[in-house]
């Protein structure tokens, strides 16, 4: 399609539909349409909590990134998954904690919110490009590997985590 922009003027804006959405029902893409506007509404009321809670005065993606991972983890006692320790509110935005892929990106290229969680920063480095099934066996051996499925069950049970993320 070609714009005529001496004609008509620059667009305001400029929508994309890639092919997969189109293959998707008008329920479907009305469903999809819903959920982000629940998020960016949800994001907007984190921007506001940061703002007045944490006197942050820029917040960054990252930032609402972070707390709305250790607020899936107020089900677990805001402890983390893999060490079990818990994070204080006054560490949340730390050098001490890092945003953690459970796979790897090396290994999954996966980016998205089922695929990360909060951890120490030295569990983190020393979890390196294993998978946290592989980390946690290595680390706490069978026993701990059980306890740890069992937090990861117990919060997909009360709908705190997807099934993606239990998944993983």
């Amino acid at each position: 399609m070609i714009i005529q922009i001496d004609e008509y003027g620059k667009p305001d804006e400029i929508h994309i539909e890639m092919a997969r959405e189109l293959k998707r029902t008008s329920s479907q893409r009305e469903k999809d349409t819903a959920e982000i506007a629940s998020r960016t509404k949800e994001n907007e009321k984190i921007v506001s909590i940061l703002h007045d809670k944490y006197g942050m005065q820029y917040v960054s993606k990252n930032d609402i990134l972070r707390y709305r991972l250790y607020e899936e983890l107020r089900e677990n006692g805001y402890k983390t998954l893999y060490s079990d320790k818990y994070i204080p509110e006054n560490e949340l935005f730390s050098k001490n904690i890092d945003i953690e892929h459970i796979i790897p990106q090396a290994l999954l290229f996966d980016d998205s919110f089922s695929n990360k969680t909060l951890e120490y920063r030295d569990i983190n480095i020393e979890k390196g490009r294993r998978t946290a099934k592989d980390y946690v066996l290595g680390k706490f051996g069978e026993e701990g590997y059980e306890q740890y499925k069992t937090r990861v069950i117990d919060l997909y049970l009360r709908n705190v985590i997807s099934e993606a993320k239990r998944n993983k």
